[in-house]
This record gives structure tokens, sequence and C-alpha cells, in this order.
């Protein structure tokens, strides 16, 4: 994305009205995403009256609305087969960087539950993924249940949902069967 004016190759739009990816979970991925933070801080250097640290606090959202204005995602998500998400990344060239945004973009391409549990079952050092979409797939259908008064607050319905939480963490163990029978 040094030009990122043209962060899109007409092979890849090509690809994009061509190539059905209904059933294949594709996203696009922007990598040098902080090429796009050095035109912001160039842009920005300009303001007159901001500090040093109102400059570098400025300089990502800077970076997005001109990821925006290129409308590169708006050209994708107009083909006859876009991509079902996107993520911008920066800083690729580092060893160990995180890695989050994409794992996470990944997985809600997925769709499918029981693809999604897969994908994370193999993330075990990423806990936050885990919890996201615990709350997302079995606490939120919970709290619905709950408010629509169709949810009978049980033993046995507690100890079902515990279960169904659990199975976000694959890579832990049981250490009490119930915490409900602890209350």
């Amino acid at each position: 994305m040094n030009d990122y004016h043209r962060a899109i190759t007409t092979a890849e739009e090509r690809f994009f009205s061509e190539c059905d990816t209904e059933n294949v979970p594709v996203i696009a991925v922007f990598t040098k995403f902080d090429a796009l933070s050095a035109v912001a801080l160039s842009e920005l250097r300009s303001t007159p009256g901001l500090t040093r640290e109102d400059l570098f606090e400025r300089i990502p959202k800077r970076a997005e609305e001109i990821f925006a204005n290129a409308n590169v995602w708006g050209r994708l998500s107009e083909t006859q087969h876009p991509p079902r998400n996107y993520v911008c990344l920066a800083n690729m060239n580092i060893d160990k960087v995180d890695c989050g945004p994409l794992l996470e973009c990944t997985t809600g391409a997925l769709g499918d539950e029981a693809l999604q549990m897969l994908l994370i079952s193999t993330q075990q050092t990423n806990l936050e993924l885990c919890i996201t979409y615990a709350v997302k797939r079995v606490a939120l259908a919970y709290i619905e249940r709950a408010c629509q008064g169709s949810l009978q607050v049980s033993k046995d319905e507690c100890i079902r949902m515990q279960k169904e939480i659990a199975r976000w963490f694959p890579h832990t163990g049981v250490v009490s069967r119930s915490m409900v029978a602890q209350w």
C-alpha cells in the first residue's frame, strides 16, 4: 500500500468479479497499512497547534480515514463475488507481530460454528478470541432467551450453558462438574 490509490490490482478486481467465492470464506488482507500512517503523519504535521502527543494520537484515525477515502473496500465489496470481510495489518515485517485482528476476521468470515470452533481450538494462546466467541455464540443467546422469557433457569439449564461455553475452550480441562452445585 505504498501507493494507496492502487491498493487493488486489476488481477484482484478481476478475481472477485469472475471467481465465485460464495462457499469459500475469502477475506481481503491489506498489508503494509503502516504506509498510510506515514502519509497521515505528513498530512497532520502541517496542522497548527498540534502537540507531538496529539499528533501521534491522531495518526491511526487519519490513516483509517485515508483508507476509507481511497474506497478500497467499497470497490471490492461492489464486485460480483466480494470477499466476506477485510482486515488492515501493519508492521507485518516484525517478528511476533499481533495477528489477533487477522484471526478474528478469519473466524468471523467462516460463519459456520463448527469451522469457527476448529480454528479457535488451534489458538490456545489467544484466550481473548475464545472468550469473544463463547460470549457471541452462547452467552448472548442465553441472555436473549432470558429477556424473551423463554429460558427456565434451572440447574440443568445452567449446566448445559456451562458445557456450551466450555466447548469454545477445548484446550482446558474441567475442574468442577458444575459451578451451580457450589451456589
